[in-house]
């Protein structure tokens, strides 16, 4: 029986994972595979901090046990099959007391939300929920006579609760979340970056530190439950770097959950469509068709023509030393842009150059007797310096561009939980 769950957090305080950890650290029954994290619709307005919903499976369990996580020194521990489910009242009192005793209720913008369910649906929510903006009343009717809900205060939270639910694992990463309610205590940035370099020599990990803007990934920038979070492909290397980081530094936690993740997936992309839509993320290919220009605050825009009309292309200012590609590119470029589509512009998370144009500037010529560069007196009309014989036509020169073709995506500091790091698009098998 899932228990999926979202919105009990705000934009300064908690995480909705804690509610995860604290049903699997007080339930009774057996927990069946690795809880879930789903990251949904990044453009939507009224997300707290990364738009993640979670749910977790608990009845009775067989077959192999495996290592989920650790609290106060116990092992939590998942079966591979439900062989028999409680009671969908037994559950959503269970998790609702959970709820209540966590949720941030200082906050009007927290509204949470919480779906009992026997069953997964179809991926056709889940989908929805990466693209558009949802309303509850159309939460409310697909979920009557499929599942048990409940609303606390608006309610918001049954969306993602309900799109966690459809999530289809085509692409599936791991996290590891290290918890000590309600928040750790200040942590000197320095240390944080040595820690963060530990998951950093394995290469199963992604998106850890940022060496280049000085910025330790792995720690969230608000005062929630979660100490650090790790994220990688395989489970089994997460384990052994909370080992490592716990075994080399004095970190005072309750313990960790891993979760299965769709971070780092890019599930969230729609690969040239017909029309692009505002709130949704795209992937498209196109001809560059202006000069790069840089509004106040440091964002750099371009123009790209997608099929029959022309969209902007935004690299803002946290997205760095990014900018600088988008700086590089010229009027009939190709190339495959990715983001988020809002009023006209694709917000980029990362390009390809798919094919880079030539572009020619006019010299002076070489006088071929003194091999000594002209100069101009006018229209068409160059002069040799030394011995004044004159030429009309000018020398065509091709300019060196100081970029070359390839992917570029933003650095990690600006980097998005479901962007997919180039790192792994060769697991994934994607070109």
């Amino acid at each position: 029986m899932y228990i999926a769950v979202d919105d009990t957090d705000s934009q300064n305080e908690m995480c909705t994972t804690y509610i995860i950890s604290q049903i699997a650290r007080k339930t009774h029954y057996d927990i069946i595979g690795y809880p879930e994290l789903v990251r949904l619709n990044p453009n939507i307005s009224h997300k707290t901090r990364g738009n993640g919903a979670l749910n977790i499976n608990i009845g009775t369990g067989a077959g192999k046990k495996i290592i989920i996580g650790r609290i106060n020194g116990n092992n939590i521990y998942a079966y591979e099959k439900l062989i028999s489910e409680p009671e969908p009242e037994e559950l959503m009192n269970f998790a609702s007391g959970i709820v209540e005793d966590f949720y941030v209720k200082n906050s009007e913008n927290t509204n949470p939300g919480i779906v009992i369910s026997k069953i997964r649906f179809d991926s056709q929510i889940y989908e929805r929920a990466l693209q558009e903006d949802i309303s509850v009343a159309s939460i409310e009717a697909f979920l009557e006579k499929r599942a048990a809900y409940k609303k606390i205060r608006t309610g918001h939270g049954i969306i993602g609760a309900t799109a966690s639910l459809g999530w289809n694992k085509k692409r599936v990463t791991y996290e590891l979340l290290d918890y000590k309610y309600p928040h750790y205590g200040i942590m000197d940035k320095s240390i944080k970056m040595e820690i963060a370099k530990i998951p950093e020599k394995y290469d199963s990990t992604f998106n850890n530190i940022d060496y280049k803007n000085d910025y330790p990934a792995i720690f969230p920038k608000f005062k929630t439950p979660v100490i650090f979070g790790v994220r990688g492909i395989k489970p089994c290397d997460l384990l052994g770097i909370y080992d490592e980081i716990k075994n080399n530094f004095e970190i005072n936690d309750e313990g960790f959950i891993i979760y299965e993740t769709n971070q780092g997936t890019d599930d969230h992309i729609i690969y040239d469509p017909e029309f692009l839509s505002d709130l949704g993320s795209y992937s498209v290919s196109g001809i560059i068709s202006s000069y790069p220009y840089i509004i106040q605050g440091g964002h750099y825009f371009i123009k790209m023509k997608y099929r029959d009309y022309e969209i902007n292309l935004a690299a803002f200012e946290p997205t760095k030393e990014f900018r600088k590609i988008v700086n590089a590119l010229i009027p009939g470029d190709l190339v495959r842009a990715y983001g988020s589509f809002d009023n006209g512009t694709l917000k980029l998370e990362k390009i390809k150059i798919l094919k880079l144009s030539r572009e020619y500037i006019k010299e002076p010529p070489i006088c071929p007797d003194c091999g000594i560069k002209t100069r101009s007196k006018g229209k068409m009309d160059y002069r040799c310096p030394r011995c004044k014989k004159r030429y009309k036509n000018p020398e065509i020169v091709e300019i060196k561009r100081n970029i070359s073709e390839g992917f570029y995506e933003v650095p990690v500091i600006a980097r998005r939980h479901l962007s997919m790091p180039l790192k792994l698009a060769g697991h994934f098998g994607v070109v």
